[in-house]
């Protein structure tokens, strides 16, 4: 007889994975690190895993970062390259990564060497070629594109130092602007305006007459318009680059006269800083001022801020942003030493907001000097 069948052993299944109660896409981890407090906390996170990366480095991403994170000021623009800002200044980790993913000093533009940089914005710098006879190239040092601009209509000669138009929220990534204030004849002048999207100079008739023993400072610039004080007077030159329009305007007495620069304020107003030496207490004070006009038209400068600047320094203005000025401090016994060897000429930053005064580094001969404002290799968009 035939065994009873034995009852089969019970089949175990490996246990399910249960199903998440939601996953992390590529949006919500982007929504994530836009609300990391620090660009070197989003370049952190960039390191962790692939999908990370993937999501920091979309450009969609890096649009939307760009527009919530300040630029930071990585370093000096000089008469041959890109110095990086030093420690202990607070951009001194990012000026380490450009100094490691940038060509600082822009060999990969044809006839190295004899290009000179006079400006640099949005990470672009405007290069001019030594022998000044109107030669121009824009360049992006980290992704190592350069644009030959052609010539200024009719070649003039005298002319303020050129300079690139901050970009506008409409434009495109690799859109830009250089603006050239020529002489035409002696005190006669005229603007010259590059647009990137044409490939030409647009010829433009806004004649303005100024005093032909005029000297200009460089220009400095605030929602649309640039400015130049004229040296040794309380009258700003004014030049709308959207319009094309010259004008001028006067400050007070208190102020003219002085080391000044214009900027941005709260609310759409201008605001201006003031240098004050003083060779009799050895201080020198940096004096903010507000532009407010009245219903009836009238306007007055509002002072708002007075800061203490380091005393050991006599300074003046070398450059401004729309974020920070960048000074320049010679010691105040510079006259008494018999070269300038092992003299240190202080270059600072001062951010608007705070206020905050920050040595970006020292240098042993007086430059020109411009701020290079830009994200760090990892976290950029290409310019050019």
């Amino acid at each position: 007889m035939a065994s009873p069948e034995q009852p089969s052993a019970k089949r175990i299944n490996a246990p399910v994975t249960p199903s998440p109660l939601w996953r992390l896409n590529d949006d919500l981890l982007a929504d994530i690190f836009l609300r990391l407090p620090t660009l070197a906390d989003v370049g952190r996170a960039a390191t962790a895993c692939a999908s990370f990366r993937r999501v920091v480095t979309d450009r969609t991403f890096l649009r939307r970062l760009h527009s919530v994170h300040p630029v930071p000021l990585l370093g000096l623009l000089l008469f041959s390259s890109v110095h990086p800002a030093e420690p202990p200044h607070s951009s001194a980790p990012y000026a380490r990564a450009l100094r490691r993913g940038a060509d600082l000093s822009f060999s990969f533009v044809p006839c190295a060497g004899r290009w000179i940089p006079v400006d640099a914005r949005d990470g672009r710098v405007l290069l001019e070629r030594e022998a000044m006879g109107g030669d121009f190239a824009v360049c992006d040092p980290v992704f190592r594109r350069y644009l030959f601009l052609p010539h200024i209509p009719g070649h003039p000669a005298a002319r303020l130092k050129p300079f690139l138009v901050p970009a506008s929220d409409e434009d495109a990534e690799t859109s830009f602007r250089v603006v050239c204030v020529v002489e035409r004849k002696p005190g006669q002048l005229v603007a010259f305006v590059f647009s990137s999207d044409t490939g030409r100079w647009g010829s433009l008739a806004v004649d303005f007459s100024v005093h032909p023993s005029f000297n200009f400072s460089w220009s400095s610039y605030a929602f649309g318009s640039c400015y130049w004080q004229v040296t040794g007077t309380n009258k700003f030159l004014v030049l709308d680059t959207r319009s094309m329009v010259f004008s001028s305007f006067d400050i007070p007495s208190g102020h003219g006269q002085q080391d000044s620069v214009i900027v941005e304020a709260a609310e759409g107003r201008i605001g201006m800083f003031t240098l004050k030496n003083s060779m009799i207490s050895a201080a020198s004070y940096l004096v903010y001022a507000v532009r407010v006009i009245h219903e009836e038209g009238n306007s007055l400068w509002q002072l708002e801020r007075r800061v203490r600047l380091p005393s050991q320094y006599i300074f003046s203005f070398a450059d401004a942003t729309d974020k920070h000025l960048l000074l320049r401090g010679i010691p105040w016994n510079w006259h008494l030493e018999p070269s300038t060897h092992g003299v240190d000429i202080g270059y600072f930053s001062v951010e608007f907001e705070s206020m905050q005064v920050e040595k970006i580094c020292g240098l042993r001969n007086l430059l020109y000097a411009k701020q290079y404002t830009g994200f760090p290799p990892s976290l950029c968009l290409p310019r050019i």
